[in-house]
């Protein structure tokens, strides 16, 4: 055990006189550090996502991350820290795929009128329409810009962005507190 902590002990100082030689602009010193954690890395991002390909990426995406914020590296255990950039990459993967399938199963788009054939599917139809517009209106107005704008003239979240002057995440995120809404708020009978 003791020969573990010595072990242990020289990679910690190994560690940081390769961090001296890396902010230095040693390249060959982001490699060592790379080489030597890279398994471990993995292993972190793995542990979440479950899928070699996605862990893999993930792990190359730490370690640019590292190389990034190297310089606020305080010296409290590079190990753990390395690791907590893994693990919030991790975390943060599964939960833009989380959101990203959230958004694909919420929403249904109604047929226009002009596709179908049968008179009274029409009149059915242009009437569902028209209670969806009703609905529509009585949201909270920041829900209904971006709705309409989405469904009703296919607008992209970066178009959205655009004419309502916010970053794109800022509408994905009214579409998706949209939906949560219209969950909510609307019964299927409604229409």
């Amino acid at each position: 055990m003791k020969g573990e902590t010595k072990k242990e002990g020289g990679s910690i100082i190994q560690d940081e006189q390769l961090i001296k030689k890396i902010r230095a602009g040693n390249q060959h010193a982001i490699r060592l550090l790379i080489e030597r954690y890279k398994h471990h890395v993995f292993k972190v991002t793995y542990s979440v996502v479950h899928d070699e390909k996605i862990a893999e990426d993930l792990a190359q995406e730490t370690f640019i991350k590292m190389i990034d914020a190297l310089s606020s590296y305080q010296h409290k255990g590079f190990k753990t820290w390395i690791s907590r950039i893994a693990l919030h990459k991790a975390i943060d993967y599964k939960r833009k795929k989380t959101r990203q399938n959230e958004e694909l199963e919420t929403f249904e788009v109604f047929e226009p009128v002009s596709m179908q054939t049968d008179p009274d599917e029409q009149v059915i139809s242009k009437d569902t329409l028209n209670k969806v517009h009703q609905y529509i209106n009585n949201m909270p107005e920041k829900f209904q810009i971006v709705v309409k704008a989405y469904y009703f003239e296919e607008l992209t979240y970066k178009q959205i962005a655009q004419k309502l002057g916010v970053e794109e995440t800022n509408v994905k995120m009214r579409l998706y507190r949209a939906r949560k809404w219209m969950k909510q708020n609307w019964k299927e009978e409604d229409f």
